[in-house]
C-alpha cells in the first residue's frame, strides 16, 4: 500500500474512532450510532479520496475501475443527513451518476413517480429533473408540463452546458439522434466554464450519463446513430466500454480495512428514497413568509431514519 492511502486510511480510522466513542459515551441504541456515522459522512468528516482516485484512473484503462469511482462516489455524496434546501430535484446530478455506472435502479429512488412535479430548487436541477421523470415514467399528464419548461430553460441565458443537458433530453423525447449527438458536445465545452472543482471537470460524468440513459431508452438503431463528443473531458473508450456493459458489476473502488468494514457496507446499501415534507408549514414565526410556508423539502431526518433501519448491520 502507497504512503498515500496509508495516510488516507490513518486519518479515516481517527475520524472514525472519534465519531465511535462520542456515540457510545451516552446511552444510544445501535440505529442511533448508526444515524452518526452516515451523518457524519454526508457532512464530509469521513470523506472519499475523489481527486487521487481519479487521478488513478487516468494513468489506466481499466473501465471497470472506473466505473467503480463513479458508483463510489455517487453513493458518497447520496448519503442522507445534510440538508440542502431544495425538494426532490436536489439530487438531479447524482441519477446522472447513476446512469453513468449502470446503477439504474437509484434513479427511482431519488425521484420516486409519487412526489410528482419538484418546484422548489436550482431551475436546471427543477426542469431536469421534471423532464426526466416524464420520459422515464412515461407519464403523460406530467409530460407536457415538463416540456414547455424545458424549451423555455434552453431559450435562456443560463450556462451552456445546464442548457445543452435540457436540450438533450428535449432531442431523446423526440428520438432525435443528431440533436443529441450536438447537444452532448456542447454540454462537454460549456461544462468546463462550469462552477465545478478541477477534478471534476476532468471527467464530464453527466454527459456519459445522459449518453447511457439514451441507450437505456432509445432503440438499439437510434441509439447508435448517437456521435460521442469530441472532448478531453469525455471517454470514448469508457463510453464504448458502457455500451458493451449495459447491467456492468456495482463495486466499490476502495474497500476500507478494518476497523472501517462498516463504510463498505453503508455504501452498497440502496440509496435513500426521497421523503418531501412542509417543515414550515405551521409555523408562527413572522420572518417565515406565506410562499416559505408552502415550500417542500427533502426530509434528510426521516430519510436518514429510514436508510439506517434498513442497514441492518451493527455498528
Amino acid at each position: 500500500m502507497n504512503t498515500d492511502k496509508s495516510s488516507y486510511i490513518e486519518q479515516c480510522i481517527i475520524k472514525y474512532e472519534e465519531i465511535i466513542i462520542k456515540a457510545k459515551e451516552g446511552t444510544e441504541k445501535d440505529n442511533e450510532i448508526l444515524a452518526k456515522i452516515v451523518k457524519s459522512m454526508s457532512f464530509g468528516l469521513l470523506p472519499i479520496n475523489y481527486n487521487s482516485w481519479l487521478e488513478e484512473c487516468f494513468s489506466h484503462q481499466d473501465w471497470q475501475k472506473w466505473n467503480d469511482l463513479i458508483f463510489q462516489q455517487m453513493r458518497y455524496v447520496l448519503l442522507p443527513g445534510c440538508s440542502g434546501g431544495y425538494d426532490h430535484c436536489q439530487n438531479f446530478l447524482h441519477i446522472l451518476e447513476a446512469f453513468a455506472c449502470g446503477d439504474n435502479e437509484t434513479m427511482e429512488r431519488i425521484l420516486p413517480s409519487e412526489l410528482g412535479l419538484a418546484k422548489n430548487g436550482y431551475p436546471f436541477y427543477i426542469v431536469m429533473s421534471n423532464l426526466l421523470s416524464a420520459v422515464w415514467y412515461r407519464d403523460e399528464i406530467l409530460l407536457p408540463k415538463a416540456l414547455e419548461a424545458a424549451e423555455k430553460f434552453v431559450g435562456t441565458k443560463k450556462p451552456q452546458w445546464e442548457r445543452s443537458g435540457a436540450a438533450f433530453l428535449l432531442s431523446l423525447h423526440k428520438e432525435d439522434a443528431e440533436g443529441m449527438g450536438t447537444h452532448l458536445q456542447n454540454l462537454c465545452s460549456g461544462y468546463m466554464r462550469a462552477d465545478f472543482s478541477k477534478a471534476m471537470k476532468q471527467l464530464c460524468v453527466p454527459a456519459h450519463g445522459l449518453y447511457c440513459l439514451a441507450q437505456n431508452l432509445l432503440p438499439a438503431e437510434i441509439f447508435q446513430q448517437i456521435k460521442m463528443p469530441e472532448h478531453k473531458n469525455f471517454s470514448q473508450g469508457f463510453a464504448k466500454w458502457r455500451n458493451e456493459n449495459s447491467r456492468p458489476r456495482l463495486n466499490l473502488y476502495f474497500e476500507y480495512p478494518a476497523p472501517l468494514e462498516i463504510l463498505n457496507q453503508i455504501y452498497m446499501a440502496p440509496v435513500a428514497k426521497s421523503i418531501i415534507s412542509q417543515p414550515y408549514l405551521h409555523s408562527d414565526n413572522p420572518y417565515h413568509s406565506p410562499q416559505l410556508k408552502k415550500k417542500w423539502f427533502l426530509d434528510e431526518e426521516a430519510m436518514l431514519k429510514a436508510f439506517v433501519e434498513n442497514l441492518n448491520i451493527t455498528p
